[in-house]
Parts: C-alpha cells; sequence; structure tokens
C-alpha cells in the first residue's frame, strides 16, 4: 500500500461521523475544527504539497478520489478541504523563498485563494504594493496566507500584467460575507487589503510557468494550471450526487435515475483517463497537446453536469422512503457549487467547438 492509498484509508475512517454531522454544518454554517485536524492527522492536506516539507506529491486522480468520498459524506466539508488542500500544488510553483516562508516553520499551514483579478498590484522598489478585496475566498478562516490575483497597474493607470500575490495573515482583513443556499459551511468570506495597502517582495507574486521553469519541476506540477483546480470544483458535485444515488436501489436500465447513475460514473472513467494521459504526457517530458488538454477540460465539465442532473432527477423521482431532508440539503450544495468558474459548461463548450472547427482559441486553458 503506497502513502496515497494510506490516507484514503485514513480518510475513509473518518467518513461515518462526518455525514452523520453533515446536517449540523449545514444548521451552524461552519465545519468543526477538529474534522480539519482530523484530516491533517490523516495526511489529507500533504497530498499535493511538495516532498522537501513532508507532502506526498500524490498522483491527482488519488487526490480528487478521497476529495469525491469526503464531499459524499458532507460536500460543505469536501468543498473546503479539497480548496485549501489543492492550493499547496500552486504555491510548489512559487519560488523556493516564499514555499519557505509559508512551510518552513509550520508544515500544516493552509493557504486560501481568490483568483478573480480584483486587487490591484504597482511596483516599488523590490516588488509591489498591493491593495484590493477579495470575494468568496473558501476557507479564509482556517488559512494562513492567502493567494491574491491583481492586475499589475503601469504609472499611467493602465492594466500591465495578471499576477497572484502571496501574503500572510497579518495583511488582510477578514470580513464575514458567506452567506450561500448551499455549502453553507464553506466560509468563503471577503479578504480586504485597506488603503495604501501592503508591500509585495517580488518573490512571493507569480505568473504563469515558463517553459524553462517547467523542465525543471516534478511531474505533478508541470500539469496544465488549471487542471487540478477545475477538477476539485467538481468533486463535490460528483460526490454530493452519489451520496444521493446511493440511497436509491436499482432499477431498470432505462429508467431516469439509472441513466442518471450511469452518467456519473461513466464521467468518474473519463476524468480517471484524462488524468493519467495527462500525467503520462508530462512524464515524458512531451507535455499535453491541446487537443488532450481541451478534451480533459470538456469531460471535466461535463461530469459536473452530470452530477448535477443526477441529483435533480433524484429530487424530482423520489423512490419510496427517500431522506426528503439529505435530498433537501444537496440539491442545494449542487446548485452553489455550479456557479463556480470550474462548472461553466458553456462557456468550456464554447471553446471546444471553436478549436474542433478549427478557429482560433485565446481561452484555451480556461
Amino acid at each position: 500500500m503506497d502513502a496515497a492509498d494510506r490516507v484514503l484509508g485514513s480518510v475513509r475512517a473518518l467518513l461515518p461521523s462526518i455525514a452523520d454531522t453533515a446536517a449540523d454544518v449545514d444548521r451552524a454554517g461552519a465545519v468543526d475544527p477538529e474534522v480539519l485536524l482530523a484530516l491533517h492527522d490523516a495526511g489529507y492536506f500533504t497530498m499535493l504539497q511538495p516532498a522537501r516539507f513532508g507532502g506526498l506529491q500524490a498522483r491527482p486522480d488519488s487526490f480528487l478520489t478521497v476529495t469525491r468520498e469526503l464531499s459524499a459524506a458532507c460536500a460543505s466539508t469536501g468543498w473546503l478541504a479539497g480548496w485549501l488542500a489543492v492550493n499547496s500544488w500552486h504555491l510548489a510553483l512559487f519560488d523556493d523563498r516564499a514555499q519557505d516562508e509559508v512551510w518552513g516553520a509550520d508544515p500544516r499551514a493552509l493557504v486560501a485563494t481568490s483568483y478573480g483579478p480584483t486587487g490591484r498590484l504597482e511596483r516599488i522598489a523590490g516588488g509591489f504594493r498591493l491593495s484590493g478585496r477579495w470575494n468568496h475566498c473558501t476557507g479564509i478562516g482556517q488559512a494562513s496566507w492567502l493567494l491574491a490575483a491583481a492586475l499589475l497597474v503601469a504609472p499611467d493607470g493602465s492594466a500591465e500584467d495578471f499576477l497572484v500575490a502571496l501574503v500572510p495573515r497579518s495583511d488582510y482583513t477578514i470580513e464575514p460575507t458567506w452567506n450561500g443556499l448551499g455549502l453553507r459551511g464553506i466560509g468563503a468570506d471577503d479578504a480586504v487589503v485597506p488603503g495604501a495597502g501592503v508591500e509585495v517582495p517580488a518573490y512571493r507574486t507569480f505568473g504563469f510557468v515558463s517553459t524553462d521553469q517547467l523542465a525543471t519541476l516534478p511531474p505533478l506540477y508541470r500539469l496544465p494550471q488549471p487542471t487540478l483546480y477545475s477538477h476539485t470544483g467538481t468533486m463535490p458535485l460528483q460526490g454530493a450526487a452519489l451520496r444521493l444515488l446511493a440511497g436509491v436501489p436499482p432499477g431498470p436500465a432505462l429508467d431516469p435515475i439509472e441513466m442518471a447513475r450511469s452518467g456519473v460514473e461513466l464521467s468518474m472513467l473519463q476524468i480517471r483517463r484524462n488524468l493519467t494521459d495527462l500525467m503520462d504526457s508530462v512524464e515524458s517530458g512531451s507535455g499535453p497537446d491541446s487537443d488532450l488538454i481541451l478534451r480533459s477540460r470538456r469531460d471535466q465539465v461535463v461530469a459536473s453536469e452530470r452530477a448535477i442532473q443526477a441529483v435533480q432527477t433524484v429530487v424530482r423521482n423520489p423512490p419510496p422512503g427517500f431522506d426528503e431532508a439529505l435530498a433537501e440539503r444537496l440539491w442545494r450544495d449542487v446548485q452553489t457549487a455550479r456557479n463556480h468558474v470550474a462548472s461553466n459548461v458553456d462557456q468550456v463548450l464554447s471553446v471546444v467547438g471553436r478549436f474542433a472547427y478549427g478557429l482560433r482559441v485565446d481561452d484555451l486553458l480556461w
């Protein structure tokens, strides 16, 4: 049994208690800190962390499998933990000095993110000055650092570049704003760097990975940058669908619920295939081509849509004795989760269609 399998086994041991308290998370609007501590102890947050900080550098499918099963127990817990964990992947692309600042003293430090470029960066000696407000920062209350997207603004006020700045908890304030229809426990509050802003050294900012830098990274960190993020956004949807479908006895093959179940299972197989192909491509040194990148993104976003449809199908066709309270909660969770950019099926399929017809595609990755 490898390290990732041991994490899966340890997390599975936690799932019954997490499932038992999912309704409490929804009512209270928060995941119990003891649950996150137990996930730390199980090794979940190390799965995408670099090995030099004790991380596993696990294969993507292993991380996503654990996240899916965690989400099936409690969608809020899966969403919160999944987004906090996946940010370790991005931090691993930063300058070593930035990684040392975050994990050197505390390998368990967690990082929140907001990739909407609602911040402002201005050049100063040795780095930048950052200011702004970032909305819907999942897990901002549990994180010690924030990856905050911002536009680099020239002296004349024009936008020069898109960067992500890494800032410590002492540099921003948290404003409690999260009041979602579902995913009630994710704590997606706002982060604010007010007034004149804070100084950010240049090594704590990040753009896109250059070809030269890619060659120096372990295979996990040579994946296309949105891959793990978009798939992490799909796992809570799949988890919610699987949880609801588990309460429905098997029926005829053409029954709407059975067709929905088959769609979710098909998506799980497609995602596993695509992630295997992506990892094979980076391990070979060639890297994925546009066809593979878009196939992966297409299947991922369709997986989100199938999971949403599965939940809605069960809600509309409840079997006798069905748990209506569970269905209502999971319906709210998936309606909230579908609003994330990771699940924007129309946008992604538009890109896929343009590419298939040989039209120019500038937004290939997203």
